[in-house]
Formats: C-alpha cells, structure tokens, sequence
C-alpha cells in the first residue's frame, strides 16, 4: 500500500506540473481529474498512516480502494478501446492487496483495539 501511496501522490505531482506548464484543451475536466487525483492521494496516505498504527478502520478501506482499483482494471479490459496489458497492471496489485489484507495474521493484527 505504501508503494502505490507513493505512486499515486508521485503522478499527482507530475500532473500538476503538467496541468501548469501547458493549456489543457479541456481545463474543467483538467481541473476536476486533477482534483480527484489528490483527494485518493490524501485517502491513501491516510490509510498508510491508519496501517501503521493498526487501527481497524483500514481494512475497509483497503477494500474499498482495492475493489475500485479492480472495476477499473476490468473496465480497461472489456472498454470502448481494450487494454489488456494496462489492465494487468492494475487488476494484479488489486487483486494482491485484497488477498493480503485478508490473510489471517494482518486480520488479527488490524483487530486489536487500543
């Protein structure tokens, strides 16, 4: 989880750069996915923060981001223009963190409370 934490806020960077060097030709939409893209950085540095200190709350959402990440991954599969080999990059990591996060050691660790 770390690694795509890292991953996501390193492409909102890069994307921000972007969106301030050059004119987009659609600046609302721009606008809007750049938005997006820090509001996931933000809920995922959360959670990384929540794993850290074991806190129950982020098995949900781990799920939640993982399940997500699937829907996209096989949307990029069967969409108007098919990418298999994108979508293999995000549905493996996806379905990854759903297995991880429900192996019994990190369930029993995320279920003690404080």
């Amino acid at each position: 989880m770390v690694c795509e934490t890292v991953f996501v806020v390193g492409f909102t960077v890069i994307l921000t750069l972007q969106f301030a060097a050059q004119s987009a030709e659609f600046p609302v939409t721009a606008v809007a996915f750049l938005i997006c893209a820090v509001l996931v950085g933000i809920w995922m540095a959360a959670t990384v923060v929540g794993l850290l200190r074991a806190r129950a709350w982020t098995r949900g959402s781990v799920l939640t981001y993982h399940f997500l990440q699937l829907a996209v991954g096989v949307g990029s599969v069967q969409g108007f223009v098919p990418r298999p080999d994108i979508a293999s990059w995000i549905i493996i990591p996806s379905v990854a963190g759903i297995v991880l996060i429900l192996t019994p050691t990190l369930v029993d660790y995320l279920s003690e409370r404080d």
